[in-house]
């Protein structure tokens, strides 16, 4: 562990050598003012920072695209830091402005100055109130210390599509939180149509340490929950096997059944695969993602199937509804996995729901609707015997469903 949420006020960090974020000053990056745009996001690339919002995406590739869409567009280029945390069980924007309350703001800082522009939004979610109002003062202290880039913080709505990089920009434009069709790319045409780079707080956060030494982007924030010792937000090196994660955080109270990664929409693996690593491509080899960073260690006792359900029938809850096979398939999904644990399954039920999954992935516009069918990828996957248990031998393998149905709701032959 390089550092934990958990830790009261004030404790030592553990010694490592490894560049670490809980820890660092906002300090660092010095004024970059006098480094030529070219250079910082040469500095960048060599990090080898990818984007910490789940995706990926090397910054100093977004940086070049907003950069140079400047002269087309003659617009004034925006940057929007992603604070917003949109899985309430993995705070890690909100952990890094409470441990480090300037160093994401300088980071946004140094994006500006790297794309040319001369403001920034820092967008967080309403929950971490306490967080925002330790950010607005400080930011009201150091006004005009920033490089002439003007900071300011936009509160999103709640909820989970929020936080999505294009409902988050019609949200800026007093739209409703609703995905939008890409191409066009933020870059290109982002926030009122201006070149916008928008990257979560956890990447931006990076760039003084990068800039002042150019430190190696090598480590990432995780939220470890479930059935741990010491539920909390830690920052582990990329490259940590999921089951060294769950031992940074106490082990786990128990036996587990399978380990939930990247947040809502993640895969389930099965706990035999705590060797699997956090990396980005590990993960999606692995049939998950990064998402949000959350890996949760889900006990014996649970029923994958329910298990399936309930991450359905938040997303069907969730999701903004503006393209049909997200807001369709996620619902549909739901039906046929409380239609299984409820003892009304049936053997066609797997190919509808490896098909319904296939529409999803293709089809949705946005990355909620692309990546939920991990869900359903892993678990059919790793855990078929129980699905087999619930369809075939309407029985559940655990003994803890309780139907939740008493007939299938059907409107056509498909279920």
């Amino acid at each position: 562990m390089i550092g934990g949420r958990g830790a009261a006020a004030g404790d030592p960090l553990p010694a490592s050598a490894a560049t670490r974020l809980l820890a660092a000053s906002a300090a660092e990056g010095g004024d970059v003012r006098s480094i030529a745009p070219d250079e910082l996001i040469a500095r960048v690339e060599r990090s080898g920072l990818r984007g910490r919002g789940g995706a990926g995406y090397p910054l100093a590739k977004k940086l070049a695209a907003v950069r140079a869409a400047v002269p087309a567009s003659g617009r004034e280029p925006l940057v929007v830091v992603n604070a917003y945390d949109a899985d309430p069980d993995s705070p890690l924007s909100q952990t890094l402005i409470e441990r480090t309350l300037l160093l994401v703001a300088k980071g946004a800082m140094i994006a500006a100055v790297a794309v040319g522009a001369r403001e920034a939004i820092i967008y967080m979610h309403p929950r971490a109130e306490a967080a925002r109002r330790a950010l607005e003062k400080e930011l009201g202290m150091i006004e005009g210390s920033l490089g002439g880039v003007l900071i300011s913080i936009a509160v999103g709505p709640g909820g989970f599509m929020g936080g999505e990089e294009s409902a988050l920009m019609n949200l800026l434009e007093s739209k409703r939180a609703m995905a939008r069709q890409r191409p066009p790319y933020p870059a290109e045409n982002g926030v009122q149509a201006r070149p916008t780079l928008i990257a979560s707080a956890e990447t931006v956060a990076w760039l003084p340490q990068i800039v002042a030494r150019g430190a190696r982007a090598d480590a990432k924030l995780v939220s470890v929950t479930g059935a741990v010792a010491r539920p909390g937000v830690y920052e582990v090196p990329l490259g940590t096997t999921l089951g060294g994660i769950v031992d940074e955080a106490g082990g786990a109270t128990g036996e587990l059944k399978g380990l939930h990664v990247g947040g809502p929409t993640g895969g389930i693996l099965a706990a035999v695969r705590a060797d699997v690593k956090l990396d980005f491509d590990t993960l999606k080899a692995a049939g998950t993602h990064m998402g949000s960073a959350q890996v949760r260690a889900i006990p014996a006792g649970v029923c994958i199937v329910n298990e399936a359900a309930r991450l359905f029938a938040y997303l069907a809850k969730e999701n903004c509804a503006i393209c049909v096979p997200c807001r369709v398939g996620t619902k549909r999904v739901q039906g046929i996995l409380e239609s299984a644990y409820s003892g009304l399954g049936r053997e066609s039920d797997l190919a509808w729901l490896d098909e319904l999954g296939t529409h999803m992935e293709r089809f949705s516009l946005c990355g909620f609707g692309i990546t939920a069918p991990s869900i359903l990828r892993t678990t059919m996957r790793e855990f078929a015997d129980e699905y087999r248990a619930h369809i075939v031998e309407r029985r559940c393998p655990t003994n803890t469903c309780s139907p939740v149905r008493s007939r299938r709701y059907e409107t056509m032959t498909q279920p």
